[in-house]
């Protein structure tokens, strides 16, 4: 019904060779590939002596133009579990064209020399659309791949890279890999003792790097290659130009604090995944929970779903969106048990009306990979969802769609070691007294105090003193939970609602959405509304099923009026405005001071309906926040974000 997606890199198999058709070129050599990068990247970027010499909590980058089929970065981890350092390696890498998941498989089985770690590397590999992907190993290695052009995406990289693998095709075939812009890049995010190192000897490559402040080396070259480049930084030679733009300091990432010890306000989503993200990294955190138990407000449904509002536009919600699914779905299928706690069915999104209809058409014009998702006729909808479907409608069907029990995917991620919850704990306020946060409850007393601090807890938002000015809206939510009818579906059904199949006998059908509205008491007429949406879908289905029979949960969601999350660090209100003040005449105003931040504060709230879509990457962000590390997050999605936009724009806007 659509023509075949054109996403993934083209390739043609010679003797299990892959040929990249569209640069003519060799991904490599097979009698040489894990020689060569051993030799050219690992060798010659003195990998061994540096990883060895790491101090406890240190970071060490990587950055990488080409991940191509993974191997330099299977010979690095390998090389680093080899050591077993006590330090963290972050492994950046940009792929303009990504293979497929089955072809990355079929070149990996080729090198039993990775057997030992390729399996971490597949078993995450998947749904690499376009921006940043969080992928996590074990001995404290992070990946950020990154699928898109290099020259796009090196400008919205922000951080220092201790060593780079220029990798990709040769010059010759892949011009738009060794421009004097992208050096300029590379020599930003360079420092005094970064390293590189590339397989291309040629005079082009060369010069670029010369002239963008590298001091080159020539040494004999690998696998049949007569000569390689190897290198380092060094910034007194060339400096680097700066943009013309007006720095937008009231959005820069705040100082690291040095201390082991967070505290989150909420055990929601949001809560408990930016409490793992930072448990992974070591960090000792304390959760505190008003309720009795995690997950009860409205990350409490008996199902939730993965979805997004994908659109072909772009934007930094598609960006959040793109990687928030991935990211997502391996973490439940990491940490639940399937059928009991969530089911791998697919989820099909209903074209109801002639702009639905545009709209999904722009989508598959997009040419995005079909294991993300592909058109359906009305008779393959019948078929997958296992039910007749009134109507005629055509849909998109998302193969990786899933439901999940959220309280459970919450007490789990809230299960590591590392994590504190003290639940029955009210906090009134949050004060900052000698460089240390304290959460105190209703009987003036302080329940925690550390040097940082995350607030999760949408609801009670306002309620700070430190952040009473980030107005959200409020959002009540109605699912009803049925008895399973006698068939089933098979599959989600996303339409004016969603229905579910069943989980322990019981099926879910939602939700309702009304703003301003905070009352959690269930309404028989919602539930009716529920029905109400597939009464002409699934009439069979809906038949049977009796309002007296129906349970379920009234949830209040907070989003935000731009329906992006605040995710990040926050200032003083107060000196804010004193200091940003000439943004009220003119929004471009040249302001050279640094941004009042709350030392350690940091929020992650207004999820609105997708919260288990984008809560938990959001968690990742805010660690890397804490950690100081690379940010699972392009600068233009970070920025889009940032909780001080709020306070950018009452400037601005009045």
């Amino acid at each position: 019904m659509t023509t075949k997606s054109t996403y993934y890199a083209d390739l043609e198999w010679h003797d299990e060779i892959p040929l990249a058709v569209e640069y003519n070129d060799y991904y490599f050599s097979k009698n040489s590939a894990v020689a060569e990068s051993r030799y050219v990247f690992i060798k010659h970027n003195q990998l061994a002596q540096r990883f060895a010499a790491l101090s406890t909590n240190k970071t060490f980058v990587i950055g990488e133009t080409g991940f191509g089929a993974g191997r330099n970065f299977l010979a690095t981890l390998e090389l680093w579990n080899s050591l077993s350092p006590t330090a963290t390696l972050h492994y950046i890498s940009i792929e303009k064209h990504p293979l497929a998941p089955a072809d990355l498989a079929r070149i990996l089985a080729n090198f039993p020399e990775f057997d030992s770690c390729k399996d971490e590397l597949l078993a995450q590999y998947y749904l690499p659309l376009p921006g940043f992907h969080r992928l996590s190993f074990k001995n404290q290695v992070y990946l950020t791949l990154i699928i898109g052009d290099v020259a796009t995406v090196l400008p919205e990289l922000e951080c220092c890279v201790d060593a780079w693998f220029l990798d990709g095709f040769s010059p010759a075939k892949n011009e738009q890999m060794w421009t004097a812009a992208l050096v300029a890049n590379l020599a930003r995010l360079s420092h005094s003792t970064t390293t590189f190192a590339t397989y291309s000897a040629s005079s082009a490559v060369r010069s670029r790097l010369t002239d963008g402040g590298f001091v080159v080396h020539k040494d004999s070259g690998c696998g049949g290659k007569r000569d390689m480049l190897f290198g380092e930084y060094h910034p007194t030679i060339v400096a680097v130009g700066h943009s013309r733009k007006p720095p937008r300091n009231y959005l820069a990432k705040p100082p690291v604090i040095a201390d082991n010890h967070v505290i989150i306000i909420g055990a929601g989503i949001s809560g408990a995944a930016t409490a793992f993200s930072l448990a992974k990294r070591g960090y000792q955190v304390t959760v505190l929970e008003q309720h009795s138990s995690p997950a009860q407000e409205a990350s409490g449904n008996y199902q939730g779903m993965l979805y997004g509002s994908w659109s072909a536009f772009g934007g930094a919600m598609m960006e959040l969106s793109f990687a928030g699914y991935r990211y997502s779905h391996h973490l439940v299928e990491q940490l639940l048990t399937e059928a009991e706690d969530y089911g791998s069915c697919g989820l099909i999104q209903l074209a109801e009306t002639a702009e639905q209809l545009k709209r999904q058409q722009q989508l598959i014009d997009c040419q995005l990979p079909e294991d993300f998702f592909y058109l359906l006729s009305h008779q393959e909808i019948e078929q997958l969802a296992g039910v007749s479907i009134g109507g005629n409608q055509s849909g998109l069907y998302f193969p990786h769609g899933l439901w999940l029990n959220p309280p459970t995917l919450v007490t789990r991620l809230l299960t590591h070691p590392n994590i504190h919850l003290i639940t029955n704990c009210q906090i009134q306020d949050l004060i900052y007294n000698d460089n240390h946060w304290q959460a105190i409850d209703t009987d003036a007393k302080i329940r925690a105090a550390a040097t940082q601090l995350v607030i999760c807890n949408s609801a009670r938002l306002q309620e700070f003193s430190v952040s009473s000015q980030l107005r959200l809206r409020t959002i009540r939510g109605q699912i009803s939970v049925a008895p399973a009818p006698e068939q089933p579906l098979k599959t989600i059904l996303c339409g004016k609602g969603y229905m579910t199949p069943p989980r322990a006998g019981k099926i879910t059908l939602g939700a309702t959405f009304q703003f301003h509205d905070q009352d959690t008491a269930l309404r028989i007429t919602d539930h009716q509304e529920n029905l109400d949406n597939f009464a002409e879908l699934t009439p069979t289905i809906i038949s049977q099923l009796k309002i007296k029979q129906l349970d379920g949960k009234a949830g209040i969601r907070s989003s935000s009026y731009d329906y992006l999350p605040l995710v990040g660090p926050l200032a003083d209100y107060q000196q804010f405005r004193q200091v940003f003040a000439k943004l009220a005449q003119d929004k471009n105003a040249r302001i050279n001071h640094s941004c009042p931040y709350l030392a350690g504060l940091y929020i992650n709230v207004g999820h609105g309906t997708k919260g288990m879509l984008t809560a938990p990457l959001c968690g990742e962000i805010i660690a890397d926040y804490i950690a100081g590390t690379p940010l699972a997050a392009s600068k233009t999605l970070r920025e889009a974000l940032h909780p001080n936009r709020y306070y950018v724009r009452e400037l601005v806007k009045g």
